[in-house]
C-alpha cells in the first residue's frame, strides 16, 4: 500500500491544497509547471506498471487512474491503464482507454495492435482485424500481428485471409510454431491431409514439447492408416498438456469440425482414456501454451 499512498499524496500536492486545522501554520503548495505534472504522471504509470509484475493489479489500477487524470492526452497513461484494465477483466473499460491512446497517436502500430487485443477480448472480431491491418500498414513486420490477425480472420470464417496472414508471420518468423500449427488446422478442413500433416511435423520439430501440433498430428495419422503410430503421438501430447483432452478446448484454440470429429474418437480409445486417468488433472497454475486464441 505504500506506492498507493505516495501517489494520493503526490496528486494531493498537484491538484489541491489539504485541508487545515485551525491552529496550524498555512503552508503555501507550490504549484507545478504542466511539463513536471506530466513526467509525474509518466512516473505514476511505470510505478503501475510494477505494481502488475507483482499481481497488485487493484493498486496498479488505481494509480494508472491518477496517471491519466493527471495526464489525460497522454497515448502512454491511456496505454497503462488499458491493459491493466484488460489484465483486471475490465475489456469494456480497457475498450475506452486504448481507443483513445489510438486517437491521440495513430501513427504508432503498437497502440493500434493493443486496440485489436481490446476488440478480440470483446469478440468483436471484425473490428479486431481493422485495428490490427492499421497497425500492419505501420509495422508491416510484425509476426506476431500477422498472427493474431490470422487467428481473427478465422473467427470471421475468413479462411484464405487467414491462411495467407499465418504464412505471412512464418515468411517473417521461420521458427513460429504456433503459426505453422494453424496452417495445419486450415489444410486439414480443406482435406489437404497431407500438408496438414507436414505443417505439424514442422512445428513438432521445432518444438518437441508444443503439444497441440503432436496432437494434432496423431490424430491425423490414427485417422488416416496409422493407428499406433497415431495412439502413441496423441498420449504423448496429452502427458504434456492434458487441457488437450478436452473438445471445447481443442475448439477454443480453433480446430475446425474435421478435425473435432476425428479428435473425439481418438479420445474415445482405450488406450487414450487409460492415459488419461493416469494424468493428473491441469492445475490453475498450469502455464498457459500460446496457443491459436488471440
Amino acid at each position: 500500500m505504500g506506492n498507493r499512498f505516495l501517489a494520493l499524496v503526490l496528486v494531493g500536492s498537484v491538484l489541491v491544497a489539504p485541508a487545515v486545522r485551525a491552529q496550524a501554520p498555512l503552508v503555501t503548495v507550490p504549484t507545478l509547471a504542466p511539463e513536471q505534472v506530466q513526467k509525474r504522471a509518466l512516473q505514476l504509470a511505470e510505478d503501475a506498471i510494477r505494481l502488475v509484475q507483482v499481481s497488485r493489479l487493484d493498486e496498479a489500477e488505481s494509480m494508472a487512474q491518477l496517471a491519466v487524470q493527471l495526464y489525460a492526452n497522454s497515448a502512454q497513461t491511456r496505454t497503462v491503464l488499458g491493459g491493466i484494465l484488460l489484465q483486471n477483466n475490465k475489456p469494456e473499460e480497457a475498450l475506452v482507454q486504448l481507443k483513445r491512446a489510438s486517437e491521440l497517436s495513430p501513427d504508432t502500430a503498437r497502440f493500434q495492435f493493443n486496440l485489436g487485443l481490446a476488440y478480440s477480448r470483446l469478440k468483436n472480431y471484425s473490428q479486431a482485424a481493422q485495428a490490427i491491418e492499421r497497425g500492419l500498414k505501420i509495422d508491416p513486420k510484425n509476426a506476431d500481428e500477422y498472427f493474431n490477425l490470422g487467428n481473427d480472420y478465422v473467427l470471421l470464417d475468413r479462411q484464405d485471409d487467414a491462411l495467407a496472414a499465418f504464412q505471412k508471420a512464418v515468411a517473417i518468423k521461420s521458427d513460429f510454431w504456433e503459426a505453422i500449427n494453424n496452417v495445419g488446422l486450415i489444410r486439414y478442413e480443406q482435406g489437404r491431409i497431407d500438408e496438414a500433416k507436414a505443417q505439424w511435423q514442422q512445428a513438432v520439430t521445432i518444438n518437441a514439447k508444443a503439444a497441440e501440433p503432436k496432437l494434432a498430428l496423431g490424430i491425423a495419422l490414427f485417422s488416416h492408416g496409422e493407428r499406433d503410430k497415431g495412439l502413441a503421438l496423441s498420449e504423448e501430447a496429452l502427458g504434456l498438456d492434458k487441457r488437450y483432452s478436452k473438445l471445447d478446448y481443442l475448439k477454443e484454440n480453433l480446430w475446425g469440425s474435421k478435425l473435432l470429429a476425428d479428435a473425439a474418437l481418438v479420445l474415445q480409445t482405450p488406450r487414450i482414456q487409460a492415459a488419461l486417468e493416469r494424468l493428473p488433472e491441469p492445475t490453475g497454475d498450469d502455464e498457459t501454451a500460446r496457443s491459436s486464441t488471440p
